[in-house]
């Protein structure tokens, strides 16, 4: 049985206002989803209020379902995965270099320039748990006990807020375009939502969370030459640094909903940009006319 788009968004749709997600996105919850009342969340290791299996959802099949809820029900419910994506290699380099450069600062102490020079008053976070908060199979983890589902996911760095010794949570992102890298459009509101989520992750576990967190860009200049005269290779970044008010209101209504669409017997309907679901479409289409 297919859910018709009109009942899961009309019936599940999140509130409007600052509980909602940035952009305004609307959940496609399935029916039997438990209400906002249902009981309240508690960090990792509560008891669960809901009999049956634990559900385990990464940061990313939460963002899956909320893009599309019919391709995160057979990823779960028939074992059916969309088309794997091309690993982004250089942009995990430049991932691991940010952090090697940021945990030099941690073990000494210093002030970075890029704090120095966006006039921020804070340090690097030193925790012995950073090591497993920045796995991607371990992360941080938290439990939503009303829906009695796990999630987890793994952050790039953490900034301490030298003034009230709340934490900045901080991503990583690199690319190569004209112009200074934005949030706006494109693929900015889903790492709104992925900012967004790691906040709410921290603050089930009890640490004090600052609403401004961080997007530090690292924007690949296709100028100049790439050789030195060793033949090294050489690339050129100019960093920017773009802060981001988090509202993590929105995050337990859409883990219930990805939970109740996780254990639901119904088909949901596709998101309405899903490419994935549009090729099928248009291929299926193409074939009966064959």
């Amino acid at each position: 049985m297919v859910v018709p788009v009109q009942e899961a968004f009309v019936q599940y749709q999140l509130p409007i206002g600052p509980a909602a997600p940035p952009g305004g996105a609307e959940l496609p919850e399935l029916a039997g989803a438990p209400s906002r009342d249902a009981g309240r969340i508690e960090r990792a290791g509560a008891p669960p209020r809901d009999a049956g299996p634990r559900l385990v959802l990464s940061r990313s099949a939460l963002e899956r379902f909320i893009r599309c809820a019919r391709c995160f029900w057979l990823e779960k419910r028939r074992d059916v995965r969309p088309p794997a994506m091309v690993p982004m290699t250089l942009a995990v380099a430049t991932d691991a270099l940010l952090k090697n450069e940021f945990d030099q600062v941690r073990a000494s102490g210093a002030r970075h320039p890029l704090w120095e020079r966006e006039h921020l008053r804070v340090a690097a976070f030193a925790h012995p748990n950073l090591d497993d908060w920045r796995n991607n199979r371990r992360g941080i983890r938290a439990l939503h006990a009303a829906s009695d589902t796990e999630v987890y996911g793994s952050v790039d760095d953490l900034w301490r807020n030298l003034d009230d010794d709340s934490l900045h949570i901080v991503d990583y992102k690199s690319t190569s375009k004209q112009g200074e890298p934005s949030l706006n459009g494109g693929w900015g509101e889903q790492y709104k939502r992925q900012i967004e989520i790691y906040q709410w992750l921290f603050e089930q576990n009890g640490f004090p969370v600052n609403h401004a967190a961080y997007f530090l860009y690292v924007n690949a200049s296709k100028s100049g030459t790439f050789f030195d005269p060793s033949l090294t290779g050489r690339m050129s970044f100019v960093a920017t640094l773009h802060v981001h008010a988090g509202s993590t209101g929105w995050v337990a209504d859409a883990i219930a909903a990805a939970a109740a669409c996780a254990r639901g017997d119904d088909l949901p309907a596709s998101g309405a940009d899903c490419d994935n679901c549009r090729y099928y479409e248009q291929r299926e289409g193409a074939l009966r006319q064959a």
